[in-house]
């Protein structure tokens, strides 16, 4: 965050600098250096701009293992051209590079090459508006290294860079502790975008296995079940009727959400009143203040099994389909027992 302090003394509200200050506290090594690039093309002259900047990050494209005309030239040659090996020493790779950037102008940032986006993104945020969540991610994690003891963070699913498919957000995360292994690395800190997972570090024992887990909880959020209407509602419902508080049980709720029966209402009136429409009742009649709904849809919810889902509106239920453990290890009483 230090060199990019100076972004929350931009002018601004308060509710703004404290979006900047929370959002550059886990700011990504990878997204550390396209801000870096960001700013330099475009300096933000408030924090509007700044915060519209930060949610920009994605729609910038980086070339790992590019500090360099001729690295940037041979890693164009090996990764998006069928240039045969044999031709390699007859190419200026210098000039092949800088051709490069005229067709795909960015900025070199240590060893790294970042495309500016083609087109400037539409901004995320206006004054005066809702500020933008921060949550297209499922882990971030702080990992140090004797090298680099201060740490630096990871934000998980990581990207896949431009060209070569070797190169992920993981390995310049590798590359930036200097070393080549995950299990060289300590964990400093780790945080959920799931507010009910708690402490992630008492967790795991294996940086590896939670790098792991968090990308596919990372990858299971931005698929929303693979567009299945209410996903999150439902997903969130079912963390909070388990009490989980584990990645790993997290996880395998997300792939057992059949598992689950969910009643997006509007409370027991609304449930009530539909429950009546359905079986033919006529509306002047539900609605003529004679029907205790509220009552009636409560008693309704109770002998169906229905318990209320916090905040969300909804009610959800465990039914007796089979659930599957794939992340996490069942407790003796959850073994051979099926949903009620």
């Amino acid at each position: 965050m230090s060199d990019f302090d100076y972004l929350l003394d931009l002018p601004g509200k308060g509710r703004e600098r404290r979006w900047l200050r929370e959002r550059l506290e886990t700011l990504s090594v990878r997204e550390g250096i396209t801000l870096s690039a960001a700013v330099q093309r475009t300096q933000p002259r408030d924090m509007e701009q700044a915060i519209n900047c930060l949610q920009s990050l994605d729609s910038y494209t980086m070339r790992l293992n590019a500090g360099s005309y001729a690295a940037l030239g041979q890693g164009y040659l090996l990764n998006d051209t069928a240039m045969p090996m044999d031709a390699f020493p007859f190419v200026d790779l210098t000039a092949l590079g800088q051709r490069y950037e005229d067709k795909h102008p960015g900025l070199f940032v240590g060893n790294c090459y970042v495309q500016y986006p083609k087109e400037a993104p539409a901004p995320a945020y206006h004054r005066g508006g809702p500020l933008p969540e921060d949550s297209d991610w499922g882990v971030k994690l702080k990992l140090a290294s004797p090298a680099v003891p201060e740490g630096v963070w990871l934000r998980l699913p990581g990207q896949d860079f431009c060209g070569d498919e070797s190169s992920t957000e993981e390995t310049l995360v590798l590359q930036e502790l200097w070393v080549k292994r995950w299990d060289e690395c300590g964990l400093l800190d780790a945080r959920c975008v799931l507010p009910q997972i708690e402490n992630l570090p008492a967790q795991y024992d294996s940086v590896a296995n939670l790098i792991y887990d968090g990308s596919n909880l990372g990858y299971v959020l931005a698929e929303h079940g693979q567009g299945a209407p209410g996903f999150m509602e439902k997903y969130t419902a079912a963390l909070a009727l388990e009490g989980c508080h584990d990645l790993r049980l997290a996880l395998d709720i997300s792939q057992n959400l059949g598992c689950y029966d969910w009643l997006p209402c509007d409370g027991p009136e609304g449930f009530a009143a539909k429950h009546l429409r359905d079986a033919g009742v006529p509306d002047g009649l539900i609605h003529s203040g004679g029907i205790d709904l509220n009552s009636y849809g409560q008693h309704l919810l109770d002998e169906l099994g229905y318990l209320p889902a916090a905040g969300d509106g909804g009610y959800i239920r465990r039914n007796s389909q089979e659930f599957t453990y794939q992340y996490s290890t069942p407790t003796p009483e959850q073994s051979g027992m099926s949903m009620q």
